[in-house]
């Protein structure tokens, strides 16, 4: 079983389990960097090319180029029932990729080297996919509310309370694609008797269950993983030191903060684009930091 993620040849063990795009899914809309260089600039736009398209052609100093370029390691909710359903839709749109999926039962796939850039999260300058990696992780944000959801329609939410705990109802299609054989997701925390956290992000309501504690589990090593090969991403998240709180909304140094941080700190919705909200209110922004200042304490 695969434990790596790779870049250019390089390879980190992260200790979780990784399919990647030659085993699982494959990204269907990756594209150069313009800000490097050791590929066919012809690859920097659209429309895809063909798969074979995609070589680097000298690995060692495009790897080093990637090193330079990249600062930041952007996390999504992708509003789906899973992975599978996550992968269907980006394969059906002409531009939509990531460079991870992080599925419900903690399984990561990685669709595509690093190298390339995936159209994922523009950011408010329009320059975020270039100086970013992405993941979009299994979660159904407010679609999971029946009086919320707009793309998922329901006439009842989709988490049911089994025996005191909140479980997803999810349609067997996806459920059979998930590779942990009988899994079912619940939230690694709950809010109340409610079970969903609703928090203001950018200026909008979100109402969500949480993320299942092994997606934390794996997130948490992927983010190291990910240090480990592009050190300039920082194993820092958005922490506001004065008020001890993390913020949720776009940050306003967000083109320049290096580390872990989510679609709605770098896209609010400036020059034409949406305003974003992944990964939600139920997100544990103090999980992570707590992590990473730990590993930090037992290096030094």
């Amino acid at each position: 079983m695969n434990q790596n993620i790779v870049s250019c040849g390089h390879k980190i063990n992260i200790g979780t389990r990784v399919v990647l795009w030659d085993e699982g899914f494959a990204c269907p809309n990756k594209r150069g960097r313009s800000t490097c260089s050791h590929h066919d600039p012809k690859l920097n736009d659209a429309p895809s090319r063909k798969d074979s398209a995609y070589k680097i052609l000298k690995p060692e100093s495009a790897y080093k180029e990637l090193t330079q370029q990249v600062h930041q390691f952007v996390l999504h909710y992708d509003a789906c029932y899973s992975s599978y359903h996550c992968h269907q839709l980006m394969t059906e749109s002409p531009f939509k990729g990531s460079h991870f999926y992080l599925d419900l039962d903690g399984t990561l796939y990685q669709t595509c080297d690093l190298y390339w850039k995936t159209n994922t999260a523009p950011a408010d300058d329009r320059q975020g996919n270039e100086r970013a990696v992405h993941v979009e992780m299994a979660n159904l944000s407010w679609e999971a509310l029946a009086k919320d959801s707009e793309w998922l329609p329901s006439n009842k939410d989709k988490y049911k309370k089994k025996r005191g705990q909140w479980l997803l109802d999810l349609p067997k299609d996806y459920r059979e694609k998930i590779l942990t054989t009988g899994f079912q997701a619940t939230p690694s925390r709950t809010y109340g008797t409610r079970g969903y956290f609703s928090r203001k992000v950018n200026g909008r309501v979100v109402r969500m269950w949480d993320f299942t504690e092994e997606q934390y589990q794996a997130l948490i090593k992927l983010c190291i993983g990910i240090n480990h090969l592009l050190p300039r991403v920082k194993l820092q998240v958005p922490f506001d030191k004065n008020s001890g709180q993390h913020p949720l909304d776009r940050l306003k140094n967000y083109s320049k903060f290096s580390g872990i941080l989510g679609h709605a700190h770098v896209q609010k919705g400036a020059n034409g684009l949406e305003c974003k909200h992944d990964p939600g209110s139920a997100f544990n922004w103090a999980r992570l930091k707590k992590a990473f200042d730990q590993r930090d304490a037992g290096l030094s």
